[in-house]
C-alpha cells in the first residue's frame, strides 16, 4: 500500500484514460503508415509516461506550430527499434502488433474508465446515506 500513499486516485485514473486517449492516436498513426516508405513506428512508454504525470515531474514543453499537433509535453515517445522489416520499402509496421496493441490500449481505457465511475457511484451513494 506504501506505493500509492499520497495518490488520488481520481487523478491517476483521469491522467491514465487522458495518455490511453493519445496513445490511441499514436498507434492509430502506425496504422495510417504501414504502407509509407521508411516510417519508422513510434511507441508510448506508457507506464513511466503516466508516473510522471502523476508526480508532475518529467515534462518537456514543446513548441507547436499547428493546432493539429499533439502535445508531446505529456508523455515519452520512442521508435520502436526492435522490429525487423520484411519488406523491401524499409517500413518497420508490424500491422499485426499495432492491432493488439491498439486492442490492449482500449481495454486499457475501458478499464479506467469503468473504475472512476464505480468510484463516483461510491461517492453518490454515500452523500445519498448522509441525508
Amino acid at each position: 500500500m506504501a506505493a500509492f500513499a499520497g495518490v488520488n486516485t481520481t487523478q491517476l485514473l483521469v491522467a491514465g484514460m487522458r495518455l490511453a486517449q493519445d496513445n490511441h492516436r499514436i498507434i492509430a498513426n502506425n496504422i495510417a503508415n504501414v504502407d509509407t516508405p521508411g516510417y519508422n513506428p513510434v511507441e508510448m512508454d506508457f507506464q513511466s509516461t503516466l508516473r510522471n504525470a502523476v508526480e508532475g515531474r518529467g515534462r518537456i514543453s514543446l513548441r507547436k506550430t499547428r493546432p493539429q499537433h499533439l502535445d508531446a509535453s505529456r508523455f515519452r515517445l520512442h521508435h520502436a527499434s526492435l522490429v525487423q522489416t520484411s519488406k523491401n520499402d524499409y517500413n518497420k509496421v508490424d500491422i499485426e502488433k499495432e492491432i493488439a496493441n491498439l486492442a490492449k490500449n482500449r481495454s486499457r481505457y475501458n478499464t479506467y474508465g469503468s473504475i472512476l465511475v464505480k468510484q463516483f457511484a461510491m461517492v453518490k451513494s454515500m452523500l445519498a446515506n448522509l441525508r
